[in-house]
């Protein structure tokens, strides 16, 4: 192998390795980002039970004040 070669491959090998890192370090950001947003579904879905669930006991009292209000006629 001539030195011009070798300092050739040397360098690709460099540039590889600092894209590898840097891939590695945008690989690291997305796992974060995707945890997160796996946080922020899990809550919004508990949020969404607890809104329904409010809502048919909302819902149960109307129409339990409405069948009240219809035997009283």
């Amino acid at each position: 192998m001539t030195d011009t070669t070798a300092t050739s491959t040397s360098r690709a090998t460099k540039a590889l390795k600092r894209q590898v890192e840097t891939q590695n370090e945008t690989i690291g950001k997305l796992r974060e980002r995707v945890s997160a947003l796996n946080d922020e579904i899990a809550s919004l879905r508990s949020e969404i039970a607890n809104f329904q669930r409010r809502v048919q006991s909302d819902m149960t009292e109307v129409f339990e004040g409405m069948k009240q209000m219809n035997e009283k006629r």
